[in-house]
C-alpha cells in the first residue's frame, strides 16, 4: 500500500474545509434557542390590548373570615377588596363571598396617580441611561442630615 504524501493530505484537507460551507446548507436546519423563544413570549405579551392580572393575593383580617384580595396588574396597578366567607361554621362549608363595605376594587396604587417608579430618578417617566447617568453622578458619601434645610428668615430650626 502506498502512503498517500503530506502535500495530497493538505491538498484534501482544503477541498473539504472549502466543500463544507456548500454541503452543509443542503443539510435541514432546525434550531431551538432561547432568543427565538423570548421573541416569541414578547410578541405575545405586546400583542395585548390591555391590562392583564399578574398577581392574586389575600390577607386574614382579624375580625371572624375576614379577607382582603389584593389583584396586581401588568401594568403596575394595585388593587384591594375586603369582605368575608359567609357559611356554615359547623360543617366549615363557607360557600359565599360577602362585601358589606364596599362591593368595587380599590385602588392602593396605580402609575397613574403620579407615584413614579423607584429607578426613574430623573422623574421622565422612563428608566433609561439618563437615570443611570443622574445615578453614577450622586455616587460618594451621602452624609445624613438630620435637620433638612428651612428658609426661616430667624434661622429658627437650623442654628
Amino acid at each position: 500500500m502506498k502512503n498517500l504524501s503530506t502535500g495530497t493530505g493538505l491538498a484534501l484537507l482544503a477541498g473539504a474545509i472549502l466543500a463544507y460551507p456548500f454541503v452543509s446548507s443542503f443539510a435541514p436546519n432546525a434550531n431551538a434557542s432561547a432568543v427565538t423563544a423570548a421573541a416569541a413570549v414578547t410578541t405575545a405579551a405586546t400583542g395585548q390590548t390591555g391590562p392583564t392580572i399578574v398577581w392574586y393575593g389575600t390577607e386574614q383580617n382579624y375580625w371572624v373570615n375576614g379577607v382582603t384580595i389584593i389583584r396586581a396588574w401588568s401594568d403596575g396597578r394595585v388593587e384591594a377588596k375586603g369582605g368575608y366567607l359567609e357559611g356554615n361554621p359547623a360543617s366549615g362549608d363557607y360557600c359565599e363571598w360577602v362585601s358589606p363595605l364596599c362591593d368595587r376594587w380599590i385602588v392602593i396604587s396605580d402609575p397613574a396617580q403620579g407615584l413614579t417608579y423607584r429607578s426613574d430618578i430623573n422623574f421622565d417617566e422612563k428608566v433609561d441611561g439618563a437615570d443611570l447617568g443622574q445615578l453614577l453622578a450622586d455616587w460618594g458619601n451621602a452624609p445624613r442630615q438630620d435637620i433638612p434645610p428651612s428658609d426661616c428668615p430667624l434661622a429658627l430650626i437650623n442654628p
